[in-house]
């Protein structure tokens, strides 16, 4: 099977694993979670339609798609009852990041070259711009906290079963919990773009020494 073939049943899959929430969402009445598999049905495609220009490989599309099920995956009450060892929204955000950095790295990666120096700066702007989509991310989920409140979903602070009203999330901001949260969010996005970016720049360079053998 070919590339293309093999990239456009990955695609398939995923819109149907996304279809597949949206319906779990609706039966059980958390129809917050509809949207947002709208929305990454949208940004699947958007991904998909440009699969040559990010050079999209098999392996980075099933990633991509696992970090966004990851998200619809909160359905299941996982943003406050966490199925790891760490909060299920650390988690999110560190393979979100993972995910969006090895994306991102193979826009980049035809301007490496035998400069030290110049491949430095690359990885540096591979992990800046991957931090900015993070921020971009946590902005529209504050719009969306000034337009929606609080509850489940990416429009709304909080996940599915968390005890987060208004009234406890004016306590929680006085002793800093917003910018808690904010700040986590960040760093996780932070080690997932840097562990994401040094991983494929490893991979890359391991296969061009093979190539020159």
């Amino acid at each position: 099977m070919n590339k293309e073939k093999q990239i456009k049943i990955i695609y398939i899959i995923g819109i149907l694993l996304f279809i597949l929430f949206a319906f779990y969402a609706y039966s059980s009445n958390v129809k917050e979670y509809i949207n947002d598999s709208i929305i990454l049905i949208i940004l699947l495609s958007i991904i998909y339609f440009l699969r040559k220009q990010f050079n999209l490989s098999s392996a980075i599309f099933i990633i991509l798609i696992l970090a966004m099920a990851s998200h619809d995956a909160g359905v299941f009450g996982f943003y406050s009852n966490s199925p790891i060892p760490i909060q299920y929204d650390h988690f999110t955000h560190f393979i979100g990041m993972f995910a969006v950095s090895l994306l991102i790295f193979n826009l980049f990666k035809k301007y490496f070259s035998s400069s030290k120096l110049n491949n430095v700066l690359i990885l540096i702007m591979v992990i800046l711009a991957s931090l900015g989509i993070g921020s971009l991310i946590e902005s529209i989920e504050y719009l969306g906290f000034l337009k929606f409140g609080t509850g489940p979903g990416l429009l709304k602070f909080g996940g599915l079963g968390d005890t987060i009203t208004e009234e406890t999330l004016r306590d929680i901001d006085l002793i800093g919990g917003g910018w808690i949260n904010t700040m986590e969010d960040l760093i996780y996005n932070f080690l997932g773009a840097f562990l994401g970016t040094i991983l494929m720049y490893v991979l890359n360079k391991n296969a061009s020494k093979s190539k020159t053998m």
